[in-house]
């Protein structure tokens, strides 16, 4: 039998503060607040980019691991409204969140919630980039006792918040080499059956493989459904000055960690974020899609 990779952590999900609201975590689609019941379990979860867990008030971010949703906030930009905030709910939704209520002046910041936190358990791979946790996200009755080492098959990565949201076309998928490739080959098949349904924002999508779009201003990118790992990239370029795509794929090449990330192709090539996409003028489109990518993690600094 397969080794295994995951580790199981219960706690509970949190997403207001009573307190001191406007100080309160930012839910999104794609990441959670995780109170682990025993927190020194962090500490023996690998660290893939050599990063320790960021924790804070007695909880660590969850970035769920495979899939990537539209941005609802990301240096004072958003993804298409419709998508990016549509998968934040369907997520709380998912986690049991209901009345869930956000300031009118800070739109990703809890003002109002029925109950929380919320139980819930998360089966961990290890410790990314930015110290958050990264693993699958679950609510109901753990699979072990806290602490314990879990196999992950296809029906149980079914059954997750992640891939749940890829089957309702509100992710991406986003492999990176840290996860077993037999489920990422199961969240390939889940977002394939999901493009063809034309779920979700899969039928809104804007730049694609042979479906270019055209960027000049951050208001053209915002109002786009795209790879948000590629919008997060625009964002940072225009918010340096820049108007329109023609030093784009220049400006990516110089930072091969922040930017250009490594990665394989789908014919196993090593390649970079620059090889990813193409440029005509100020149309982009990509030469992938980005769930048949595998990107490498953050090299330790």
């Amino acid at each position: 039998m397969a080794k295994a990779r995951y580790t199981v952590l219960h706690g509970q999900y949190r997403i207001h503060r009573a307190d001191d609201p406007r100080r309160g975590p930012q839910p999104d689609g794609d990441t959670i607040r995780f109170e682990p019941a025993n927190l020194e379990l962090l500490a023996s979860l690998p660290r893939f980019s050599a990063r320790p867990p960021d924790i804070r008030s007695k909880g660590i971010n969850v970035r769920y691991e495979g899939i990537d949703t539209l941005e609802t906030h990301f240096d004072g930009a958003h993804q298409n409204d419709r998508f990016a905030f549509g998968a934040r709910d369907r997520n709380l939704a998912l986690l049991g969140y209901k009345g869930v209520q956000f300031f009118a002046d800070e739109p990703n910041i809890v003002s109002a919630v029925d109950v929380d936190p919320l139980p819930g358990y998360v089966v961990a791979n290890g410790i990314e980039s930015n110290g958050r946790l990264l693993g699958l996200v679950y609510v109901g009755v753990p699979p072990t006792e806290d602490g314990q080492p879990l196999f992950v098959d296809e029906a149980r990565l079914d059954g997750s918040v992640n891939a749940t949201l890829v089957r309702a076309g509100l992710a991406y998928v986003e492999p990176y080499d840290t996860m077993p490739i037999a489920l990422i080959d199961r969240l390939r098949s889940i977002i394939a059956q999901a493009r063809a349904d034309n779920a979700g924002m899969f039928d809104s999508e804007s730049v694609g493989v042979e479906k270019p779009a055209t960027i000049v201003a951050l208001n053209d990118l915002q109002a786009l459904v795209m790879w948000p790992k590629l919008f997060r990239r625009l964002v940072t370029f225009i918010r340096e000055g820049h108007s329109g795509l023609s030093e784009f794929d220049s400006w990516i090449r110089q930072d091969p960690v922040r930017r250009d990330d490594t990665l394989r192709l789908p014919n196993g090539e090593k390649a970079n974020m620059h090889d990813t996409f193409e440029i005509s003028g100020n149309r982009l489109s990509l030469r992938f899609n980005p769930e048949d990518l595998i990107i490498a993690p953050d090299p330790a600094p």
